[in-house]
């Protein structure tokens, strides 16, 4: 038999899984006459044998031999990374210079080498050599995007997912990485959608539903956050979710009699975070009844107890959930325990310990600084110089909004409660619709020299947001409160010269404290407040921009002190209802009652807005003042500019 018959009929053997007979014909072929072909075909053998780094001595010999053949290479990279050497596999895939299918090949076993090895930017080259070819496959644009991902490129990850969706729209995971690549871009409503889809076509287990449960809720999304729990339930028990609370414990009983302790605690937690107290308050109830202990449904029982004034019964439950299932809300729930017991220094360690547990918290750490560095950027830029060269627009012949800003735990949260219960008032919650008009402007040095045009744009992009959340309609005054708006005041001027702008104040100390305290979901700002050192440093660039656009600009503002309202709410609300043009209405002073109907409260403070009002955390930096002292140097300046007798 001629060689090039022994080799077609060995490779015959191997594509019909005759393994053994394969190996044995290309091991004598290799002993007494090697060639590139046989090694090639000893190391494929040996690899689908289970053997690559056998597999990978023969391949790297047909490689020697014929260094222009790119489908020996091709093999070679694949058995380095299924022998666990990722490293030698992405020096052998040396990049190809063109783009026929053996070359795209070649791209592909060095995107997956990349990927083995944790080499970031190769993956991103590889993968994307690939998509940009034209490849219509799913799962490359798929780990394109997650290579993206891996190096925080969101808002390319989003393109590269959304391309993966087009040419497969039923595959479910790529719409869960589509919410991840969404929310890291501060866009949760989105995230909550495409998870929403996710769910629905993966068919979701409980625990990743319940878990969107709670996002929903955070969302203010209530309804569909309950839909979410009524699927997982009625698979569980075939009873849905009842919003009272009764029957709660019922439903979630098996066949053989067990309550599933795990729904409960759940629910416990959706009913704490939406402020539905009497209701857990019942499910509490009757779960103890069936004999389930309050220790088996710790964070809520812990939460319902602190809300009752006993921190000692809340922190002797919470300890029974240790460690903590939810790091984040469980150091945050202990941090204030240790608060209302007076104890500064384990509250501020729990504080501490809460923001080490945010998701990619060694990552997000050094965007805070970052963030910082470009806000004292834009304050540098306010100069005299600056101020006399804008031109903005005319008022808007349908009205300018007021905007309520301030910096972060300053009372915003409790004022907009207020607000709400004045019936020729719209209030929005934090929604971003000022950063939907900068995206068509942006806020550079340049602001200044834009077109009339480019702002009539923007503005249109503002009222265009607007209008998806108060009718255009609406005959009274829309409230835009974001507190961060403070750093815009400037576009606002702009767009609105006309507007009104509320600016709550809070004592630096007591503010920067309770941010440090509180979690956020992390975004570029929000990162500020992972320590407290950069939560007192931004405190310190925000206040700088604020001030000098204040008194730079002809800004229209009302400045309401926090602790003025909660001393005395009337007193400091009526004349703030006056520069609103709003007429007085003794509503307005019944905040819980506000609180109440206006469902999930999206804020940190979700939870303090529905207590009644307390004086307790006003000067509270005082009983932390050892904790603060490293940023008292920062902060104590603005209380004196503030008008704070420190």
């Amino acid at each position: 038999m001629v060689a090039a018959d022994q080799l077609n009929e060995a490779i015959d053997a191997f594509q019909r899984g005759e393994l053994d007979r394969a190996r044995a014909a290309a091991e004598v072929a290799v002993a007494s006459a090697p060639s590139p072909q046989w090694q090639h075909l000893l190391g494929l053998i040996y690899c689908r044998l289970g053997d690559p780094g056998t597999g990978v001595e023969h391949l790297r010999a047909a490689v020697d031999g014929e260094p222009e053949n790119i489908s020996y290479r091709v093999m070679l990279v694949r058995a380095l990374v299924d022998a666990g050497r990722p490293a030698e596999a992405l020096a052998v895939a040396t990049p190809p210079s063109g783009s026929s299918p053996a070359e795209l090949a070649l791209w592909h076993a060095r995107a997956e080498a990349a990927d083995a090895a944790g080499a970031i930017e190769e993956a991103i080259e590889a993968w994307g050599n690939l998509c940009r070819a034209g490849i219509r496959d799913w799962r490359a644009w798929a780990n394109f995007g997650n290579a993206l991902a891996a190096a925080e490129r969101w808002s390319k990850a989003e393109q590269a997912f959304r391309r993966a969706i087009e040419i497969d729209p039923k595959e479910p995971q790529v719409r869960r990485d589509l919410a991840i690549a969404c929310a890291r871009q501060g866009r949760e409503n989105e995230a909550a959608d495409e998870l929403l889809k996710w769910s629905d076509e993966a068919s979701a287990d409980a625990e990743s539903r319940i878990l969107l449960a709670r996002l929903l809720a955070d969302l203010g999304r209530e309804e569909e956050s309950i839909e979410q729990l009524n699927v997982v339930l009625e698979a569980a028990t075939g009873h849905p979710f009842h919003e009272s609370g009764e029957g709660l414990v019922a439903a979630a009983r098996t066949s053989d009699g067990t309550i599933r302790v795990s729904l409960l605690l759940e629910i416990g937690r959706l009913m704490e975070r939406t402020n539905r107290i009497p209701a857990l308050r019942k499910l509490l109830e009757d779960a103890e009844a069936a004999g389930v202990k309050p220790e088996q449904l710790a964070y809520p029982a812990a939460a319902l107890a602190l809300r009752d004034g006993d921190p000692h019964t809340a922190k002797r439950l919470l300890e029974y959930d240790q460690p903590y299932p939810d790091p984040l809300r469980g150091h945050r729930l202990m941090a204030r325990i240790e608060d209302a017991l007076g104890d500064p220094a384990r509250a501020f360690a729990e504080a501490q310990a809460m923001n080490r547990a945010s998701q990619d918290y060694e990552k997000w750490l050094p965007r805070g600084p970052a963030y910082i560095r470009s806000v004292r950027a834009v304050a540098a830029a306010v100069k005299p110089q600056w101020a006399a060269r804008a031109k903005p627009l005319d008022a808007p012949a349908r009205g300018s909004p007021a905007f309520l800003v301030g910096f972060p735990r300053s009372g915003t949260t409790l004022l907009d409660t207020f607000l709400m219960g004045h019936p020729d008032a719209a209030v929005l919650e934090e929604v971003p619709l000022v950063t939907e008009a900068q995206k068509s402007l942006g806020e550079g040095p340049d602001l200044p020299d834009r077109s009339r045009a480019s702002l009539e744009k923007a503005r249109e992009a503002y009222f265009a947001a607007l209008d998806r959340h108060v009718p255009p309609e609406f005959p009274g005054l829309v409230i835009d409160k974001l507190p961060l708006n403070m750093l815009a005041p400037r576009f606002i001027h702009m767009m609105f010269p006309d507007a009104k702008f509320i600016f709550a104040q809070r004592h630096p100390c007591d503010s920067v404290l309770s941010c440090f305290m509180q979690p956020f979901a992390l975004t570029e700002s929000m990162a500020c407040f992972l320590t407290l050192e950069t939560a007192a440093d931004f405190y310190d660039a925000a206040m700088t921009l604020w001030t000098r656009c204040e008194a730079l600009l002809p800004l229209n503002v009302h400045r309401l002190v926090y602790e003025d309202l909660v001393n005395d709410p009337e007193a400091a609300l009526r004349p703030l209802v006056r520069f609103l043009g709003l007429e007085w209405r003794d509503e307005l002073l019944d905040h819980r009652a506000t609180a109440a109907a206006r469902g999930v409260i999206s804020t940190p403070s979700y939870d303090q807005v529905v207590q009644p009002i307390t004086k307790k955390a006003s000067g509270r930096w005082r009983r932390y003042e050892k904790q603060l002292e490293p940023v008292l140097p920062v902060l104590l300046p603005w209380a004196e500019r503030l008008g704070y007798s420190q």
